[in-house]
Parts: structure tokens; C-alpha cells; sequence
């Protein structure tokens, strides 16, 4: 039996008499009956494996009671104990505490006795479990008004009392002691647990005055001293303070280091990154299983030794975008410095690459990530940017996955520069020696740079250390449906340069000047011929103009709106050129002028008579006035009165364009045929010779 909820209850699978129950109480169905006809109460149904129904005891029919006397006492001490059992978990930190306790008797430092240590790591686990029960009462207690009882440490103390004999424990029995041991528990730590007969005696005579001291001592900077200094430096002041002189220099190192002190003079002893690094709690992440969910990009030393042109030694940087998922290398790019050039020309690299944007990057907040931020560039390639946090080498991936990087792959090379200055493998470091022997043939920085692309290849090719895939064909096979497609359009503009001036657009496109060079652009219909429309409704118009200075195929038309941002306006390519001289002009050539001669005059004509229209409704037409309109130039008077015959005109060109190519698709594969053929009778021919030649040596022989 046990208590449910304040309730003494009996579970169906003692009460109900079964083939694995023979001793119980009523057959099943009785029980049933009772249950249908309510005359007994089912605190808690049954369900599952382990979750048996509770019944309230008080509910059962006498008959039933008096088969089963109940000690009601009894019983709710072994509900207790069973809840604490529950709870009951080891505490590693506990047991490493008392395994490291270290004891100073009679001037000699040992440790506890190993039995020692398990009582006092099962106190440990037990005050944990107490204390976990008291905060889930009190918490209870408050929700419901009331004031917490003293009955929840009468019932813990009788748990505590009757634990089974394998968990031994040094914990008082009496509720108010087990209450105070708690208390005492929470504010000091494990070391309360100790025995006096097992404590130090010099660690008692260490007052909180006297340990202030210690740790300021020892945590100053101005005058670093050693433990046997301190020890020294102790017992010469502590007459003056009245503190007891301590006999060896244990009973400090004891001291302070004991966990709960040990973390107060860390920092300034060593550093506040290694306090950060020991101390600080550690996330343990999950990393992303689709390509694209993150990238990370860090700079770094390039680890190869070259020469430069006036024959000194020298080393680079690199930049390198990674998908973390799959730890492929995505983009990079090889500087003197990690810059702003670097990080932008790695990060359009691992776009064209990946030919989407990635869902989040990561990166350090150095170099010239501030310059990327305040442009917003950052934000532009990835739904989120988000920075990591300074002197977290810990959590950076792309860190962990270039250490490998270096020591799998670039250490191949004999001018590996190894992995850094704290490397403590020989493997991780440099031969200077053959180096330096060797100074005058160093690579140069162009043949560093194929190295390092050959290198990033086989790296890329190499199986993945969790699933022995490689890493390219992780990431050619990944799927990833939240990331965003990117096009050339998209391309230029992420990474494009804007011109500072804007240009005029004319009859005969926009021109820009790049290095001296001059590009012409105009803006083309999906068939690439050119977009009249756009010229008609834009020329005169001025457009800023962003391009990439390594692909000046296509550009983006923008246009400054009155609060001066940009305003996307047209996607332009290269301006279409023909052939002036009839000797080298081509069919294409030929169609360009004829169809732009045609639309031309088409243009003018359908604008002449919205003109006409216009005046007339207005009555500013001069054939209202007896005046006449001055005639189209070049266009004769019947093609002014019926357009449809331009119209026919350019009908009947792109019919015979369509002829003449089905014409000469017939001519090819005519010629094909014969050539064919013509290969079939050569085939033939030198068959019947291989025969002929053949009976000419058998009659020889």
C-alpha cells in the first residue's frame, strides 16, 4: 500500500486475486462490480506497464479491511521512502570532492578511507533528493495558501531512518537536525558532511577573516607569491591578528582550493578567460543535419611558409566560409590581412558555390565585420547574421574542423608552417631547420595559393568524420527547403559595386567606365531582343549602375529615390553590336538591322497617330486649322496610313528567318547522311582489301 495525494491506497494489482496475485483479495470480477456500482473509490486508473489503478483503502468493504490490517504508520513511512528513493540519483561531483579531500594529521597529508568517501558522496545524493522533495512541498504548500508543515520532516526523517542498508549514510534521523544538516548543506557545500574526526584540524583554525586574507594574498598581481611563501608570510602576521599558526603549508593549499574557494582568486590568478573557460557552464549543442542551416566563417594563418619577390620568408591570411552540417568548404580568399576584401570576396565564393543563401551565418566580430554590418551585407546573404561571442574558441565549429584541416592535410606540405605557437604535438610543428635550408626555393605566393585550392579540394573530397561521407557529397546530396535560390541578378546585387555617378540612358543604351574601359548595356526581353518598351518610356532617364568587376556580362539598372536609397529598375546586358562592313556581317547581323529598321519605323508611326489623336480631341490638330502635317521621313505615305503592312513586312522576314533555318537544319542533316554513307563505302573498302590481301598470303603458303 501507499499514499496517493494525502490518500492511503491499495494497488489493483495486490488487491485483485490473479494467476501472478494468488493471495488477493477479490476476483476480478468483484472487483469490477464495485467498481461499476461505485462502492469503492479509484483514486488513480490504471494504464501501462507500472501504472497500476489505487484504490482508497478506507473505501473497501470491512470484510476486505479486516483481511488486511494496516499499520497506517508503517505505510506512510514507505511511501516516503519510496518517493525519496525516487529521487535518490549518484552526485559525481560529490564523489570527486571526497575522493580529492585531502587531510592533514600529525603533519602528514593523506586522503579518506574509501568508505569514508561513498557515505559521504550517499549523504550527498540523499541531502539532494531531500532538498528536491522540500522545494516540490513548499512549492505545493504556497499554490494551495497554506504554510508548509512540519509533518513533511517528521515523514523525511523516518524515510531517511529506514533507507535499505546498502545506502549508508553519516545524515541525522531526528527532523530538526536532518532540517538544520540541510541548511548547513546549502550554504557550505559538500565539506559540511566531514566528520571532525576526519576534518582538518588547521582548515578549522582557518577563520573566514584569516581565509579573506589567504585569498587576497594569493589572487594579488602586485606581489605573486607560492603556497610556501604564503604559508611563511601567514604565520608571521597571525600572532598580530590572533589567528593559530598553521604547521605545514597544506593546511593553505587545502584551503584554497577547495572548490567553493578555488573560484574566487582563479580569475586573478590566472586569467578571467581561464576562469571562463573552467568555470563558465558549457552548452552541448546539437549541430545542423541539412546543408545551408549555418555557415561559420573565421580567418585565420594561412600555415604555408613562402617567398616573396625580394626573396624574404613570409606567411598570409585566409578566410574561409564552411557549412557546418557537412563541414564542406564553401568559399575563401587569401590575403595579407584579414579585411574587409577578404571576408566579401569568401563569402560571394561560398554563394555562387552553394547557388542559394544560406539560412544563418555565424562569425567573429573582428576584421572587417564592422565594415560588412553597417553595410547591411551580412544581413542581405542569410536570414540571420549573428556574431559569436569574443575568446569562445570552444564553440566556433569551423575552428575544431581547420585544426583537423591543418593537421590531415595541409601538414603534407615541407613548408607547413604548423598548426600554432602553442602546439604541443611534434607533429603540429614546423622543421625549421629543413625550412630554413631550404629558404631560397620557397613556394611563391601564387603557388601557395594552387596549393591551398588543390588542398581545400582533397578536403572537400574526404569522408566526414561522424559519417565517413564525403564532405562535398554531403553537401551535394543535402536538401534543404528554407534556404532562397539565388540568380545572377541576385548575385550582383549582394556583391556588385554601385557606380558613384549615375548615367543617362539614350537611344543607344547607358555607357559605363570600369578601369578605363568603357561597357555599353541595354535592356533585353526574355528572347534577347531589345525591350522597346523600356527605351521608350526610359531614354533621358539617368540609372546608377551595379556590376562585378570579374563578370561585367549583366548589371542591374537602379534608381535614386527622393530619400536616397536605391530602387531597383531593370535587369541590362551587354549592348547589342553589328558588323558595319556588308563583308563581315553575319545572318544575325542581318537580322538585328532589319528588325531594328522595321520596329523603328513601326515605333514612329503608332506615335504619330497617338499624337494625331490627342491634338484632335483637343482641336490643335492642324488639319483643323487648314493647315498640313508634315510627312514621316522615310516612311512612304501608304505604310503611314497602314501600319499592318509593317506589321506583314516583319511577319514575313521572321517567317523567312524560320525557313531558311528549318532549310539549313535540312542541308546539315543531308550532309551527315552523305558523310555517312560516304564512311560506309570507305568501311566497305577497306574490308574487301583486308579479304583480297588475305587469300594473297594463303596461296603464297
Amino acid at each position: 500500500m501507499e499514499y496517493y495525494n494525502g490518500i492511503l491506497c491499495i494497488s489493483g494489482s495486490e488487491l485483485i486475486r490473479t494467476a501472478q496475485n494468488p493471495g488477493g483479495l477479490m476476483l476480478k470480477d468483484c472487483y469490477d462490480n464495485l467498481v461499476r456500482r461505485k462502492r469503492i473509490n479509484v483514486v488513480r486508473r490504471g494504464g501501462g506497464e507500472g501504472f497500476a489503478s489505487l484504490i482508497e483503502f478506507a473505501s473497501l468493504p470491512d470484510k476486505y479491511k479486516e483481511l488486511l490490517p494496516v499499520d497506517e504508520e508503517d505505510v506512510r513511512v514507505a511511501a516516503e521512502r519510496q518517493k525519496l528513493m525516487r529521487r535518490l540519483k549518484p552526485d559525481p561531483s560529490a564523489s570527486a570532492f571526497f575522493a580529492a579531500y585531502m587531510i592533514e594529521y600529525r603533519d602528514n597529508i593523506k586522503g579518506l578511507p574509501e568508505g569514508k568517501q561513498e557515505m559521504y558522496a550517499n549523504s550527498a545524493s540523499i541531502l539532494n533528493a531531500v532538498r528536491e522533495a522540500w522545494e516540490e512541498h513548499y512549492s505545493d504548500r504556497r499554490k494551495q495558501g497554506k504554510r508548509t508543515s512540519n509533518v513533511f520532516w517528521v515523514n523525511a526523517a523516518k524515510a531517511v531512518k529506514s533507507l535499505p542498508a546498502g545506502y549508508r549514510h553519516s545524515l541525522p534521523t531526528h527532523p530538526q537536525r536532518l532540517q538544520g544538516r540541510l541548511r548547513q548543506y546549502i550554504r557550505e557545500g559538500y565539506g559540511c558532511l566531514v566528520s571532525g574526526k576526519y576534518a582538518n584540524d588547521n582548515t578549522v583554525k582557518i577563520t573566514p577573516q584569516a581565509g579573506e586574507w589567504l585569498i587576497a594574498q594569493y589572487a594579488s598581481q602586485i606581489n605573486r607569491v607560492t603556497i610556501d611563501q604564503l604559508h611563511r608570510r601567514y604565520n608571521r602576521v597571525a600572532p598580530e591578528k590572533k589567528w593559530k599558526e598553521l604547521k605545514t603549508p597544506a593546511s593553505i593549499r587545502n584551503y584554497l582550493f577547495r572548490p567553493e574557494i578555488e573560484p574566487v582568486w582563479y580569475a586573478s590568478r590566472y586569467g578571467e578567460l581561464n576562469y571562463k573557460n573552467k568555470y563558465s557552464r558549457k552548452n552541448r549543442t546539437i549541430l545542423p543535419d541539412r546543408r545551408d542551416s549555418l555557415w561559420y566563417s573565421d580567418g585565420t594563418k594561412l600555415n604555408y611558409y613562402y617567398r616573396d619577390e625580394f626573396g624574404n620568408t613570409k606567411t598570409c591570411y585566409v578566410y574561409e566560409v564552411m557549412d557546418v552540417a557537412t563541414e564542406a568548404l564553401l568559399g575563401y580568399h587569401i590575403s595579407d590581412t584579414e579585411d574587409f576584401e577578404a571576408q566579401y570576396n569568401a563569402y560571394r565564393m561560398a554563394i555562387r558555390t552553394a547557388g542559394c543563401k544560406p539560412y544563418e551565418i555565424k562569425y567573429d566580430n573582428q576584421g572587417g565585420h564592422k565594415k560588412l554590418e553597417n553595410s547591411d551585407f551580412l544581413k542581405n546573404i542569410s536570414r540571420h547574421a549573428i556574431h559569436t561571442a569574443p575568446y569562445n574558441g570552444n564553440s566556433k565549429t569551423i575552428e575544431n574542423a581547420f585544426y583537423r584541416f591543418q593537421s590531415q592535410v595541409l601538414h603534407q606540405d615541407w613548408y607547413f608552417t604548423g598548426q600554432n605557437i602553442t602546439a604541443k604535438k611534434m607533429e603540429s610543428r614546423p622543421n625549421l631547420e629543413f625550412i630554413l635550408a631550404n629558404q631560397k626555393i620557397l613556394p611563391t605566393l601564387e603557388e601557395i595559393k594552387e596549393t591551398y585550392r588543390l588542398r581545400r579540394e582533397e578536403w572537400n573530397n574526404m569522408p566526414h568524420y561522424k559519417t565517413g561521407i564525403p564532405h562535398r557529397q554531403m553537401y551535394n546530396e543535402s536538401v534543404n527547403e528554407g534556404t532562397v535560390r539565388v540568380g545572377i541578378a541576385d548575385m550582383i546585387d549582394m556583391f556588385g559595386l554601385t557606380t558613384k555617378d549615375p548615367s543617362t540612358y539614350t537611344s543607344y543604351g547607358l555607357e559605363i567606365q570600369v578601369k578605363k574601359k568603357t561597357y555599353a548595356y541595354e535592356v533585353l526581353m526574355p528572347d534577347g531582343e531589345p525591350d522597346r518598351d523600356f527605351n521608350r518610356r526610359n531614354i533621358g532617364r539617368r540609372f546608377y549602375t551595379r556590376y562585378q568587376p570579374d563578370d561585367m556580362d549583366t548589371v542591374l539598372f537602379f534608381e535614386k529615390s527622393p530619400g536616397g536609397d536605391l530602387r531597383f529598375i531593370a535587369i541590362a546586358r551587354h549592348y547589342l553590336y553589328v558588323r558595319r562592313a556588308l563583308q563581315d556581317q553575319k545572318k544575325a547581323d542581318l537580322h538585328i538591322i532589319r528588325q531594328n529598321e522595321h520596329r523603328n519605323k513601326e515605333e514612329r508611326i503608332l506615335m504619330e497617330k497617338q499624337r494625331n489623336a490627342i491634338l484632335e480631341a483637343h482641336g490643335l490638330h492642324p488639319n483643323q486649322h487648314g493647315l498640313k502635317v508634315a510627312p514621316l521621313k522615310g516612311i512612304s505615305k501608304k505604310k503611314q496610313v497602314d501600319i499592318g503592312e509593317i506589321q506583314k513586312e516583319l511577319s514575313n522576314i521572321a517567317e523567312a528567318e524560320e525557313k531558311n533555318k528549318q532549310s539549313r537544319a535540312a542541308a546539315r542533316l543531308k550532309k551527315k547522311q552523305e558523310e555517312k554513307e560516304q564512311a560506309d563505302r570507305e568501311e566497305q573498302q577497306r574490308e574487301f582489301t583486308r579479304a583480297r590481301l588475305q587469300l594473297l598470303e594463303l596461296n603464297i603458303n
